[in-house]
């Protein structure tokens, strides 16, 4: 009996630490748990990390559409076929994971990759690598200018911050 009860106990811990997908009038994505762990990115063995409510990204997209203009003046590498990301943002697939600095303030990294340079649909072939799955595994790339892109977002102030904008090819 408490073997099935421990079983049961640690089964609804690791499906309440799953990465949970979310939708929006203008958005879709992924909101990864403090759990998750990519062997590959140094960044996610901080121990201070914490799971983002659907509220807190809901409330970081209403100030995403109203502010990233005023982090975004140079506009790095958004030039000629690389888009303008403030014009742009239904045209981006979200991942968000949480963090705490070291003064305990909560913030979010946020992570954008462009709808048309991603797969989509998961594939019931041979070739498919769920690492290449934006809905499993943060996504890293390197080059395509504008269209990958990260930002960080502080939940109290509500402040964008450290945009980085890959370069170009």
């Amino acid at each position: 009996m408490k073997t099935t009860i421990i079983f049961l106990f640690f089964s609804i811990i690791s499906y309440a630490q799953s990465i949970n997908l979310i939708e929006g009038k203008k958005f879709r994505g992924a909101i990864f748990p403090s759990t998750y762990k990519n062997s590959a990115y140094t960044c996610f063995e901080n121990e201070n990390r914490f799971t983002p409510t659907h509220e807190e990204v809901l409330n970081f997209e209403k100030k995403l559409y109203r502010n990233l203009k005023n982090i975004n003046v140079k506009r790095l590498n958004q030039k000629g076929k690389c888009p303008v990301i403030q014009n742009n943002l239904s045209s981006y697939i979200r991942q968000y994971l949480g963090f705490i600095d070291e003064s305990g303030k909560k913030y979010l990294l946020v992570n954008f990759l462009w709808i048309d340079s991603i797969r989509d649909e998961i594939p019931n072939d041979e070739y498919y690598n769920e690492l290449a799955d934006w809905r499993k595994s943060w996504q890293v790339w390197f080059d395509g200018c504008s269209h990958f892109w990260n930002v960080k977002y502080y939940l109290e102030s509500e402040t964008l911050f450290d945009l980085h904008v890959n370069g170009s090819e």
